[in-house]
């Protein structure tokens, strides 16, 4: 509901944001399988929101074609984030089918944050009756199997080719919320701690709440990000160099580089020395940029910089008009 308020109370910047992307001034290219360049150090592929779902036989489909879709890259895949809402109604049977197709189809090692969907959606539409203290625990115990860690809480680090990736998550305070999210102090002197021990290198932070007021999320999806009164994650990152915040949640589609200028919303954009990521959703419509599902983002790391190209998973398509280089502070 949110969303479509949004929608139509923003009217004229949905119209565009979609107009310059469907109609790119660079164009589509495809089909495209390794867009990496030479000496690249790190290649992540980077998605959100894939809502599996029982009795939705679609989205388990896009999600195992585009893992299988992988397998084909002439660049090594190292690694694959899915930022939150991996399920959508936080039922042990579709978490668990969402790790079966991680494991069957994932040609390299699968990073995952939960979202609201996956703690605070318990109950809804009457498909689960566990508690969201229950749903996050069924959440560390299925991602410490797939990755073969031993994370104790709803957030943790994993190395990929010795890049750090930081995940954050909803602890359930007090009960827990619908939609937004709760970390406590020790979660965020962890982010502080994780982020200083990285020395300057590039480090990815994964949580599926945006930062409120990045890449339009005010304008996509109203009151939808990390408050920052009571999660202060933003000042904590600006202390440091190189740090890359991916997040989802919001729903919002692919968007040129045009529409980024021109509706003042973009995928990637770089705050204070901060690079906020935007993923759209994969597995549902989306809103405010190209509108299809099955989209995501391929992360490619440099010595000198990194480069984010958006793509889709099932046509092999890749959005020319739309790839942002970030230039590493060294």
């Amino acid at each position: 509901m949110a969303i479509f308020q949004s929608i139509i109370s923003n009217f004229t910047a949905f119209i565009m944001a979609i107009i310059l992307t469907v109609f790119p001034y660079a164009g589509f290219e495809r089909p495209v399988i390794n867009n990496a360049k030479d000496n690249c150090n790190l290649t992540v592929e980077l998605i959100s929101d894939v809502h599996i779902e029982k009795y939705d036989p679609f989205r388990k489909t896009f999600l195992s074609v585009g893992l299988d879709n992988l397998r084909k890259a002439e660049a090594d895949v190292d690694a694959v984030v899915v930022a939150g809402d991996l399920t959508n109604y936080a039922d042990e049977y579709s978490l668990a089918k969402y790790y079966e197709i991680l494991k069957k189809h994932s040609p390299a090692p699968v990073i995952s944050a939960a979202g609201n969907h996956d703690i605070g959606h318990v109950g809804d539409r009457d498909v689960t009756d566990i508690t969201r203290e229950e749903a996050k625990a069924n959440f560390i115990k299925y991602n410490n199997e797939h990755l073969g860690i031993d994370a104790k809480d709803n957030y943790y680090t994993y190395h990929i080719n010795g890049y750090k990736f930081i995940v954050l998550g909803d602890e359930v305070i007090d009960g827990g919320h619908w939609d937004a999210m709760d970390m406590s102090d020790e979660q965020l002197e962890f982010l502080d701690k994780e982020l200083a021990s990285a020395n300057g290198e590039p480090v990815f932070v994964v949580c599926h709440w945006p930062v409120d007021g990045m890449n339009g999320q005010e304008l996509i999806y109203p009151d939808s990000g990390i408050e920052l009164e009571n999660n202060d994650v933003k000042t904590i990152m600006e202390k440091y160099n190189n740090v890359f915040y991916i997040s989802g949640h919001i729903h919002g589609g692919i968007k040129s580089n045009a529409a980024a200028e021109f509706c003042q919303m973009s995928n990637v954009e770089q705050v204070n020395g901060v690079t906020y990521v935007s993923l759209p959703t994969f597995g549902i419509i989306n809103s405010f940029g190209y509108p299809w599902s099955a989209t995501g983002i391929q992360m490619e790391v440099y010595d000198d910089q990194v480069i984010f190209r958006p793509r889709n998973f099932l046509t092999n398509a890749w959005f020319t008009n739309s790839v942002f280089t970030i230039d590493i502070n060294n």
